[in-house]
Formats: C-alpha cells, sequence, structure tokens
C-alpha cells in the first residue's frame, strides 16, 4: 500500500513538474525563448513574422502605406493604355503611341567612375 502510494506521488509530482516546466518557457523554432507567462503578453511586433497570426492580407497593406513610393492616379486610370514593354518609352509617358521625340532625351558626361564605356 505505501509502495503504491508512494509511486502515485512520485508521478503526481513528475507530472506537475513537467507543466510547469512547459508553461514557464516556450523554445520557438525561431531559437528564442520565453521565460515566463507575461512574456506571451508581447506587442504582435515582437513575435516571429507570421502573416496567418498577425492579420495577413492586412499587414501587406500597412507595408504599403509605410513606403515612400507611390503610384499616381493617372496611372491607375481605367481609360490609359500603357507603353508597350521594350518599347523604350517609360510606363509614365502619356499617349506614348504619339509621342515623338527621342526615347532617352537627357544625356550623361563622361564620369571618372564609368570612362565613357557605356
Amino acid at each position: 500500500m505505501a509502495s503504491s502510494l508512494l509511486a502515485a506521488l512520485l508521478s503526481f509530482s513528475t507530472i506537475a513538474f513537467l507543466l510547469s516546466a512547459i508553461t514557464s518557457q516556450i523554445d520557438y523554432s525561431l531559437g528564442f525563448q520565453i521565460q515566463s507567462t507575461e512574456a506571451l503578453e508581447w506587442a504582435l511586433e515582437a513575435l516571429p513574422p507570421d502573416d496567418e497570426l498577425i492579420g495577413g492580407e492586412a499587414t501587406g497593406r500597412r507595408a504599403l502605406l509605410q513606403c515612400n513610393s507611390y503610384i499616381s492616379y493617372g496611372v491607375l486610370s481605367a481609360n490609359r493604355i500603357p507603353c508597350p514593354p521594350r518599347s523604350g518609352r517609360s510606363y509614365y509617358t502619356h499617349n506614348c503611341y504619339s509621342a515623338e521625340g527621342p526615347v532617352h532625351p537627357y544625356s550623361r558626361s563622361c564620369s571618372r567612375i564609368t570612362h565613357c564605356r557605356r
């Protein structure tokens, strides 16, 4: 009777120890560890990047809002035909099919870096 009680007490203490170890330390696959359950209340920015966890497509939209480059509304208009690829004209050229003049209207002079090798 005493040996079965001792075995039950030993197994109970082992299970309790394992559960406390699991809740106090979580090991992520990226290699960092959280030492307590209070650390689980971190902001979402502190967690490893996971689109499903953070919010999926909303993350991409926020990233676009933080960019410094913009697409003009003229480019996005429905009645505008973009210039064909490899025509030499910029995508932003207005009426590229009727545009006249050189394709690259600028010229660069020689510099120390290029040594006029173009």
